[in-house]
């Protein structure tokens, strides 16, 4: 009796080490999932923000042109230029729920999803 008592205690233990060393590479692969997600995001939003960067120098020419139509080209370019301070200023401003609550809540969103645990139950 005492042999098949060893031998499951054998076993357990290497049934054990099998189930931590796939805990260990299911987390490592969450991680990088989670990671990928987080860099594409930045990516795409990198990418989005460099072409409308363009989109919003040819609209400010614009309203610079419209300006032009009832005041002197110096006083429409400063009057742009005191409408994007003003907008600066407000983004500045409103900076926490316009910018880092957003973000907070897409990272905690990504990190601390529980999709992937409900899909792992489903299976």
């Amino acid at each position: 009796m005492k042999p098949k008592i060893t031998e499951d205690i054998k076993e357990i233990i290497s049934q054990s080490i099998n189930w931590g060393k796939l805990e260990v590479n299911y987390l490592k692969l969450t991680a990088s999932e989670k990671l990928i997600v987080l860099m594409s995001a930045m990516i795409i939003g990198a990418v989005i923000l460099l072409l409308l960067l363009p989109f919003f120098i040819m609209m400010l020419f614009a309203l610079v042109g419209t300006f032009m139509l009832f005041m002197a080209p110096p006083l429409a370019y400063l009057a742009v230029g005191g409408i994007v301070l003003m907008l600066i200023i407000i983004v500045f401003l409103l900076r926490k729920p316009l910018v880092i609550n957003p973000i907070s809540r897409f990272i905690t969103k990504v990190i601390l999803d529980k999709q992937t645990d409900k899909k792992q139950t489903d299976l």
